[in-house]
């Protein structure tokens, strides 16, 4: 009698937990078509008659639950309805790159469970509501690329699990909080509206963290203004003040001795004085020249350089013995003095030096690179670069001139006054941006592509060495130009090495030993981030702790194919099986075993048949028509 009552008690409670788990997914469901109801989508396609939602697109359950629900760049637009509160054992939510606006939901209180919110790359507005700092478990949390407004409140804080905050591109206001998370490990608040002093344990992180609002303090390097002590200066102080005056007064009294002691020194020590203001001036014109630009492709503009070439000049009182060595056909030749007097801009840092846009006093403008760390002799140096000036091909910068001396060390190319691919990609996100179409990417590929196959075409061991999207240049029509090519043999890198940033093949450990199977993995990282428009280095990528091909792998295994490719590029429908080809190609330039990935040429040939093949059969016509001149 016992054992039938027991049974019957385990049957009635295994009914109770069906009936309730049923139910509860059977409420995750209902919520699920409330949001497609309201927000839509082009390819949010959900079976309504299917009664499992964990067979639809982007959701994933466990113990009959919806525990993540993934919907990345599905074109949802409008106001989040209330309902998704009721997905109570959610552990994941992402919807970034969409368009939906308006605020939170406040029945997001009830989503206890979530540990990962994506919602980077929308609308949304309003300010951080309060009952967001009482989900507890988040650990990753972005914002970022809103229109959220306030001030960024101190209770974050109660977050005490929170690794990731990411709030940059929106319109905060007030200062940065002093956020004392032990584990937070990625901070961002870039192009908001704040104001005042960025916190000491913030120090450590990158600049990009902090840039674009008014803030001072480490790690922008911006002195903040000192604090008036309201009860004065103390005994001790104004003793030390008083000390330092009269050293002061000792040390000026020192010098001024000195001074009257040199100017009884001969014409001879007087030349060999201003040998040395000279070699000083220079040193101090080039910290002046660097300071302007920051890393990474920022761009600022600096003073002319004319000031402090005629201090350099009127102090030595000779020129300077050596001069700038033109390569090829110059139309319109120029010297150093005219370089050094030209109004320049600084474009960027980069691997093997800073470039700047010079404009000389004839009206045209040059790019010049000043290089870093020299390894090469003079000799090797000149020989070097002659043999890179004898590269010429319509889809490479040309190399213009150099110049050469114990100090400096300039290499002059046209300026390409479209920027690189890397500032299109990623600078300017914000309103009033020209989006790079698909004609104009593929074009580049294939561009791209042509010039680096060129380059290795020249001998079994050539290569570039440092493919990356900064590096590709455009011309005034979009046209690339491959850029900085042949560098890698004559300086060390001064700048964050490729592997950090993602673009350097895993088999490369020189820098100055890159091999061409590395320039065809840099180039299908340089493809991935055409067609995704994310940089090696994006936030959403640290985020998951994955590098730009695994995310890509990751990505397409479970057939999310909308959420690999740039928002902007989902416009063009008729091209999808195109972007499909060219990210498979990207993935295969990318594969971990050097042997595996195509030849340059083969990369620059399959580009040209899946997004040009137009061109194909206008070569293949002309080829046709030459055969049958020849058989007549």
């Amino acid at each position: 009698m016992k054992l039938k009552k027991t049974v019957l008690l385990y049957f009635t409670a295994c009914l109770i937990i069906t009936i309730v788990s049923g139910a509860d997914l059977a409420s995750d469901r209902a919520s699920l078509l409330t949001l497609r109801a309201t927000v839509g989508g082009r390819t949010l396609l959900w079976n309504s008659t299917e009664t499992n939602p964990c067979l639809w697109t982007g959701v994933i359950c466990n113990n009959k639950r919806v525990t993540a629900l993934r919907l990345p760049a599905m074109g949802l637009s409008g106001n989040l309805p209330s309902g998704i509160g009721n997905l109570t054992e959610l552990q994941t939510l992402s919807l970034r790159y969409n368009a939906l606006t308006g605020p939170i939901p406040m029945d997001f209180a009830k989503l206890v469970s979530l540990r990962n919110l994506y919602l980077h790359s929308n609308f949304f507005s309003g300010e951080v509501p309060e009952f967001l700092y009482g989900l507890q478990n988040l650990v990753r949390l972005n914002l970022g690329k809103n229109n959220f407004s306030g001030e960024i409140s101190q209770h974050f804080n109660n977050l005490t699990r929170l690794d990731t905050l990411f709030l940059e591109q929106n319109m905060f206001t007030g200062s940065v909080p002093d956020l004392n998370i032990p584990p937070l490990h990625q901070f961002n608040v870039s192009f908001n509206n704040l104001t005042g002093q960025i916190p000491k344990r913030f120090s450590r992180l990158n600049i990009s963290a902090f840039s674009g609002n008014s803030l001072c303090g480490n790690p922008l390097q911006v002195a903040c203004p000192g604090n008036n002590d309201k009860n004065g200066l103390s005994g001790g102080a104004i003793a030390g003040i008083v000390i330092g005056c009269v050293f002061g007064l000792v040390l000026i009294l020192v010098l001024l001795v000195l001074c009257c002691r040199k100017r009884k020194k001969s014409d001879s020590d007087n030349v060999a004085r201003a040998k040395s203001v000279e070699g000083e001036v220079s040193r101090e014109k080039t910290r002046d020249f660097e300071s302007g630009g920051g890393a990474g492709g920022s761009y600022s503009g600096i003073a002319s350089t004319s000031t402090m070439a005629s201090a350099s000049v009127s102090a030595s009182g000779v020129s300077l013995e050596k001069s700038l060595i033109f390569i090829g056909n110059v139309s319109r030749k120029f010297s150093l003095d005219d370089l050094l007097k030209a109004s320049a801009e600084v474009l960027g840092k980069g691997t093997f030096g800073t470039t700047y846009k010079a404009t000389l006093e004839m009206g045209i403008s040059v790019a010049v690179k000043r290089l870093k760390d020299v390894t090469a002799s003079e000799r090797e140096f000149r020989e070097k670069i002659e043999e890179v000036g004898k590269l010429v091909h319509e889809k490479l910068v040309p190399l213009r001139g150099y110049y050469f001396s114990k100090d400096e060390k300039l290499v002059v190319y046209d300026y390409m006054p479209m920027g690189s691919l890397s500032a299109l990609l990623h600078a300017n996100n914000g309103a009033g941006r020209t989006p790079l179409n698909w004609e104009t990417r593929s074009t580049i590929a294939l561009g791209a592509a042509q010039g680096i196959a060129y380059l290795h075409s020249q001998s079994p061991t050539s290569s570039h060495g440092n493919i990356k999207s900064s590096n590709i240049l455009l011309t005034k029509s979009f046209e690339p130009r491959v850029s900085d090519f042949g560098l890698a043999y004559l300086a060390l890198p001064t700048a964050t090495p490729n592997r950090v940033s993602g673009y350097r093949a895993p088999e490369v450990t020189d820098a100055r030993k890159v091999s061409q199977k590395a320039d065809v993995y840099s180039f299908g990282i340089m493809l991935l981030e055409l067609l995704t428009g994310k940089a090696p280095t994006h936030s959403s990528l640290n985020e998951e702790g994955v590098d730009l091909p695994r995310w890509v792998q990751s990505i397409v295994q479970d057939e999310w194919n909308t959420e690999v490719f740039d928002m902007e590029l989902l416009r063009y429908q008729s091209v999808e099986e195109e972007m499909v080809n060219l990210l498979q190609l990207a993935l295969e330039c990318t594969t971990q075993y050097p042997d595996k990935r195509p030849s340059m040429d083969v990369v620059a040939s399959k580009i040209e048949k899946i997004c040009h093949p137009s061109l194909e059969k206008e070569e293949e016509k002309i080829h046709d028509d030459l055969s049958k001149d020849e058989d007549n």
